[in-house]
């Protein structure tokens, strides 16, 4: 069965690994020892209600193969970015500009530097085991946090965003940081994403324009890219657009993959999962896969299980009643994958 539980601070190592078989560009989840202790230490405080200010809970999920006791895929959820360090994005916009005089009459698209997500929930830290990319199991990762979000709405904001890994080449640059950022950073890409990751975004607002970039006079190169997700981050995105989110025109401002955002109320999952109470232990049929998850911290999990509904509530199995730390009479929340 596969499992989603709150990190602890004994997965430290396997997260390690994991994060470095994400790569660097994964900036939510860098593969750096003490960094990934601080993200893993914050997560456990938010799981004991006692975040490092009001409002500032960043949850941390391992998804674990409980056959074998491995972790093998990282998940998370940030309550509200933005309130101790800015969060940047470039908004695309259109202006026109027309002259009588001359009979001209041009579209013109233009960047603007704007922190318009503050306080906004930010979903991230999605990775999977390439060898567990596989029968749905990635879909559950990444639908599993929703339940959070459903059951435990008034620690989130009502705007979730996502950020989307954009566009490099072969040799992991992007061709918008080279053809823009980098002139104002003069440092290469792999190492101002780092620095983004493990310090936070000031040095953007120190080092970058704050005045609008005219699209057109970027490279052509630069242009092509912008608002297109990596390749690898297509499958991850696609998930997301079947959830209810959209591409607004906010851009990160490194390598100007889309941000994506939904309403959390109108998340499909948030929207159609439905509470119910444990009322029988005992085998059930594993045709159909559902979430199954708690409903408190701090030990809120999900497993990826099968259920059957019944007159008075669901009947779990017993390894998944286990597992999700159940007893009958307790409620969970559900939803078929």
């Amino acid at each position: 069965m596969m499992l989603v539980r709150p990190v602890t601070l004994s997965d430290h190592d396997e997260i390690l690994a994991l994060a470095r078989e994400a790569g660097i560009g994964m900036t939510s989840l860098p593969p750096d020892s003490s960094v990934l202790e601080r993200k893993i230490q914050r997560s456990v405080n938010s799981c004991k209600g006692t975040p490092e200010a009001e409002k500032e809970d960043a949850f941390l999920f391992v998804l674990v193969d409980t056959q074998t006791n491995k972790l093998v895929g990282t998940t998370g959820v940030v309550a509200h970015v933005g309130l101790r360090h800015p969060f940047y994005s470039y908004k695309l916009s259109t202006i026109v500009q027309a002259s009588s005089e001359l009979d001209v009459y041009s579209y013109q698209r233009v960047l603007h530097m704007v922190n318009d997500y503050t306080g906004a929930s930010e979903i991230g830290s999605l990775f999977l085991l390439p060898e567990y990319r596989r029968d749905g199991i990635g879909r559950f990762l990444s639908r599993s946090r929703f339940l959070m979000l459903a059951e435990l709405p008034h620690l989130f904001s009502d705007m979730v965003i996502s950020e989307i890994r954009g566009v490099q080449d072969d040799q992991g640059d992007s061709p918008f940081y080279q053809n823009l950022a980098k002139f104002f950073f003069q440092m290469e890409f792999q190492r101002a994403d780092f620095i983004h990751a493990t310090q936070g975004g000031q040095f953007i607002s120190d080092l970058m324009p704050k005045y609008p970039i005219y699209v057109k006079l970027l490279n052509q190169k630069a242009q092509d890219v912008i608002g297109l997700p990596l390749a690898a981050s297509q499958a991850a995105m696609h998930l997301l657009e079947k959830e209810g989110f959209r591409y607004q025109g906010y851009i990160d401002v490194f390598d100007a993959g889309p941000t994506l955002q939904c309403e959390r109320t109108t998340i499909r999952v948030v929207r159609k999962s439905k509470r119910a109470t444990l009322t029988e232990i005992k085998d059930v049929a594993e045709d159909t896969k559902y979430m199954v998850s708690s409903t408190a911290l701090p030990n809120f999990r999900v497993a990826y299980t099968g259920l059957e509904k019944n007159t008075t509530g669901v009947t779990l199995n017993k390894e998944a009643a286990e597992q999700l730390m159940f007893k009958k009479g307790d409620t969970l929340r559900y939803y078929e994958v």
